[in-house]
C-alpha cells in the first residue's frame, strides 16, 4: 500500500479547531469542512467539497464553528450544531430549513437522535445529557457520566459512552431512565461498529493544573469488546503513541495517527502492516477507508487542505 498526494487546495479560511471532515453517509463522493480558528465568525461556513478534487460544491453561513454534524435516517435532514445554534438544513439543496436558537445547550460535541424531534447532545466534559426536542424547542437534562460519543440501539435506546469513568451507559429516551451496561478502563475515544464490536482507545487521567483543565490523555492500547455482555475484551498493546484511530468499514484494519504518522494494523494477522510518515509539518486531520484516502493540512498554513490516495 503506497500514499501519494491526490490534490492540495487553498481554503478561504482555517479548518483546525472545528469537526473533523466528514464524509456524506448517503453519497460518500463529498464531505463536509467547517471553518475553524482563527477565522472571522462573519464568514464562517459549513462547506461541501468533493472528495474527487477538493472543489467546493456549496457552503452555508454559521457565522460560528460546526462542533458536531447528523444526518437523519430520512437521507434528508442535516443538523450541524455551532457553539449555541441548531441550523435544520435541508441535505438535497444544501439550504437552511430551520435555525433553532431557544432553549438549545451550549457546547455540544455529540449529537445523535430518535429520528423524529428529538435530538441527544452532549459536550465531552459535561455530565448532563440534553435532550431537546426541536418542536417546541425546550431542552431537558439527564445526569450523565461524561461523553466521549452517543450510540444508538433504537428508535427510544442509547449508548452514551463515559470514556471519563470507564462506562458505557444506556439511556431509555421512553423511561427517562439509565444503566450501566458496561464496566471498562478509562478511555479517550471509541468506535462503536454496526456489528456491535466496541473499540475503545486506553486514556489515562491527567489531573487540572494552573495552565491546563483535566483531560484523558492517550496512552498506546485498543480495547475490542465483541459486545456489551463480552467479560474478556482483546487488548492490543502497541510500541507507538496515537492521538485518534479508524476502524475499517469491514473491521479488518485499524488506521491509528498521530501528526503527520498513520499506522495500519491488521487485525487478522495482528500486526502493523504499513506505515506512513509524512512531511514534518503535516498534520492529520481524517481518514477515509472506502475511499481511500487521507486528509490532512500544513500545520504552518492551515488554509490548505490536502488530499493523498492510498
Amino acid at each position: 500500500m503506497n500514499v501519494k498526494e491526490h490534490w492540495r487546495i487553498p481554503l478561504k479560511n482555517a479548518v483546525f479547531g472545528s469537526i473533523k471532515p466528514e464524509i456524506d453517509p448517503f453519497d460518500d463522493t463529498h464531505f463536509y469542512i467547517s471553518d475553524g480558528w482563527g477565522s472571522s465568525f462573519p464568514s464562517m461556513k459549513l462547506r461541501k467539497l468533493t472528495l474527487e478534487t477538493g472543489d467546493e460544491v456549496n457552503s452555508i453561513s454559521i457565522k460560528n464553528s460546526v462542533r458536531c454534524l447528523y444526518w437523519n435516517e430520512n437521507q434528508k435532514d442535516l443538523f450541524a450544531v455551532s457553539d449555541n445554534t441548531i441550523f435544520q438544513i435541508d441535505g438535497t439543496h444544501f439550504a437552511i430549513e430551520k435555525k433553532l436558537k431557544k432553549g438549545v445547550p451550549k457546547y455540544s460535541d455529540y449529537i445523535n437522535s430518535n429520528e423524529k424531534d428529538i435530538l441527544l447532545m452532549m459536550n465531552f466534559s459535561s455530565n448532563v445529557l440534553n435532550i431537546y426536542d426541536c418542536a417546541t424547542e425546550t431542552s431537558a437534562k439527564k445526569k450523565m457520566k461524561s461523553c466521549r460519543g452517543i450510540s444508538k440501539e433504537s428508535e427510544n435506546s442509547f449508548l452514551i459512552f463515559c470514556g471519563h469513568y470507564g462506562a458505557v451507559m444506556r439511556y431509555d429516551l421512553t423511561k427517562n431512565e439509565t444503566e450501566e451496561v458496561l464496566k471498562t478502563e478509562i478511555y479517550r475515544n471509541v468506535i462503536h461498529r454496526k456489528s456491535g464490536k466496541l473499540y475503545l482507545q486506553g486514556g489515562i487521567l491527567e489531573p487540572a493544573t494552573e495552565t491546563k483543565h483535566e483531560r484523558i490523555g492517550p496512552i498506546p492500547k485498543l480495547i475490542i469488546y465483541q459486545s456489551l455482555e463480552d467479560k474478556a475484551p482483546c487488548t492490543i498493546e502497541l510500541d507507538f503513541h496515537f492521538t485518534d484511530f479508524l476502524v475499517s468499514d469491514d473491521e479488518e484494519r485499524v488506521y491509528f495517527y498521530e501528526d503527520n504518522r498513520v499506522w495500519v494494523y491488521s487485525l487478522e494477522h495482528k500486526k502493523i502492516e504499513n506505515h506512513f510518515i509524512f512531511e514534518e509539518n503535516i498534520r492529520i486531520l481524517q481518514i477515509f477507508d472506502k475511499q481511500r484516502k487521507i486528509i490532512g493540512y500544513p500545520y504552518d498554513d492551515e488554509k490548505v487542505l490536502i488530499c493523498w490516495k492510498l
